[in-house]
């Protein structure tokens, strides 16, 4: 994940599926981060490129996506 990409759009997905494989498989399609709230919330950021399969995805009920917006700060998400 490359903070400095201005293109990306920055979103949160509220997983849904408690698969590990379909996560790692998810995270690997998407270069989401290994990181994960306690309440299921994964920061991530889409390439325009690859928004229409991430909302197929989504769609799929693997996730739904959350526009809140957040930070990182070296190794610590933060949420506004």
């Amino acid at each position: 994940m490359n903070p400095t990409d201005q293109r990306k759009s920055k979103l949160t997905i509220n997983w849904h599926t408690r698969n590990a494989e379909s996560i790692r498989l998810i995270r690997e399609r998407f270069k989401l981060p290994s990181y994960t709230t306690v309440n299921g919330w994964t920061p991530c950021e889409i390439a325009p490129e690859d928004m229409p399969m991430f909302e197929e995805t989504a769609r799929r009920g693997y996730f739904s996506i959350i526009n809140i917006p957040w930070v990182c700060n070296g190794n610590t998400y933060s949420w506004l």
